[in-house]
């Protein structure tokens, strides 16, 4: 019988993640996971990003090829205890699965003359002053060299380690080759002679790490070096329906190495992110935007906030039996309430954005209106469940500072001890989620996070413009 790890927890913000979440997440989303395991696997082994909820032995994902396509799954690793209830069995260690797929020989004679072929095109680049084959680069931070595939330094861009692939990569072997070149400021870059339309899944793990580029030295872009006299490649990036976009031929020029991480032509990855941060909020901020001015509160009643309702109910349908029960059990209208708390948490993100208090639930306009709105809201018994919901978002922004003032740390200790608080799975807290996933979306928080894309305003060290909207 084949046993299965059922539950993975991971280090927070991410949270336990199921087996039936892992197999339904978009496959950029677990390949992700998976290659940030192995990130931590090879930086601290001692403390795993994933752990069995069972036998709590480490945990990593391994992909499952299945019915012509991969599918994640989890597995043990060796040292994981033998005697748990969900352990699947002795898995291939790396170097024997690679002595299998080489059968003992580590290149091919096409490897080598893609290999002898780039460093020939990067020699004819007058800006390059060192170009090696195979060679032994001595470290100057980590404990041990490597040999890069093409090692080339060219004058106004840097260093770059250039590996060729052309059968399967091991996921371990492809994250401790970006942790070491990262670490000793050269740049990766990954190349293929092809694209099969089934790729293997070292190839996926390898477009991962290049936020969803792929670079190919092709015939069409071994003519361009030879043409351009410098080293040219097919570049493919992401769409978004699990293909690339039509193929461009760029320079080394033309690459983005601000990430450190990575070399790419375009993210592809963060960008989706963002785009589905902002799109749960859209009609939020709209109506923002929109409502006319209210003697004290805002008119929540005012037609513009009814696309914004029906906005996060198509996001989270359980809102609205939520709203149901809101009025036969407590006779309030739970489409209000939803936008009201919705304007407290719009507040504390446009405050910690401009660094400046702006509330849109009450005509608090002072310095400390923040401070002034939250104290007069948890003191209503219709928020009080919402205080560590609220407290939550508090917290993880840059208005933190808040929490520290005395009459609104008293105000969350009376609402908490007044009244049973909501917690996530509750349609309200699911819906927040929605509205700002970047602080209670745990796997898409530490995603942006781990891409250097976590907004300044969510606590992240991104700064970008109007990164709330």
């Amino acid at each position: 019988m084949q046993r299965t790890i059922e539950i993975a927890d991971f280090a927070l913000p991410r949270g336990a993640v199921s087996i039936q979440q892992l197999m339904a997440m978009p496959r950029a989303t677990w390949d992700h996971l998976r290659s940030e395991i192995n990130r931590q696997r090879q930086i601290d082994p001692l403390n795993p990003l994933a752990r069995c909820r069972l036998c709590k032995g480490p945990v990593f994902i391994r992909s499952h090829y299945a019915s012509g396509g991969h599918a994640p799954v989890y597995a043990h690793y060796p040292e994981s205890p033998a005697d748990c209830p969900w352990y699947q069995g002795v898995n291939l260690k790396p170097d024997d699965a690679r002595a299998a797929q080489y059968h003992g020989h580590q290149e091919s004679a096409l490897h080598r003359w893609m290999c002898e072929t780039i460093a020939t095109v990067l020699e004819q680049d007058p800006r390059c002053r060192l170009v090696t084959v195979d060679t032994y680069r001595r470290p100057s931070i980590a404990a041990r060299g490597r040999y890069p595939d093409v090692y080339a330094e060219i004058d106004g861009l840097g260093k770059f380690a250039i590996e060729v692939q052309l059968s399967k990569p091991f996921a371990p072997e492809i994250v401790a080759r970006h942790i070491h070149y990262e670490a000793e400021g050269v740049a990766l870059l990954w190349v293929f002679r092809t694209l099969d339309a089934e790729l293997p899944q070292g190839f996926h793990d390898v477009i991962t790490l290049q936020r969803g580029n792929a670079f190919l030295f092709d015939d069409d872009a071994v003519a361009a070096s030879s043409t351009r006299n410098t080293l040219v490649l097919t570049g493919l990036l992401e769409n978004d329906r699990g293909g690339f976009l039509k193929p461009r031929l760029v320079a080394l020029d033309d690459l983005d190495r601000s990430s450190g991480r990575a070399v790419f032509i375009e993210d592809r990855r963060s960008d989706r992110l963002l785009d589905y941060c902002r799109a749960g909020r859209a009609k939020w901020w709209e109506a923002f935007k929109e409502a006319p001015p209210a003697e004290f509160d805002y008119p929540f009643d005012e037609p513009c906030f009814i696309p914004a309702w029906d906005s996060i109910k198509a996001f989270v349908p359980e809102l609205s039996p939520w709203k149901r029960r809101c009025w036969s059990e407590q006779f309030v209208r739970g489409d209000r309430l939803f936008a009201e708390l919705a304007a407290i948490l719009f507040s504390i993100a446009r405050t910690a954005t401009t660094g400046k208090d702006r509330v849109y639930v009450t005509r608090y306009n002072d310095a400390s209106a923040l401070t002034s709105m939250l104290n007069a809201k948890l003191a209503a018994q219709a928020f009080m469940p919402f205080a560590t919901l609220i407290e939550t978002m508090l917290r993880a922004t840059p208005a933190r500072d808040r929490l520290v003032r005395t009459s609104l740390a008293r105000a969350f200790e009376h609402a908490k001890l007044e009244s049973e608080q909501i917690a996530p799975g509750h349609p309200i807290w699911s819906g927040a989620a929605r509205l700002f996933p970047e602080i209670f979306d745990g796997l898409r928080r530490a995603e942006l996070d781990d891409l250097g894309k976590l907004p300044g305003w969510a606590g992240g060290a991104s700064q970008t413009a109007q990164s709330s909207s």
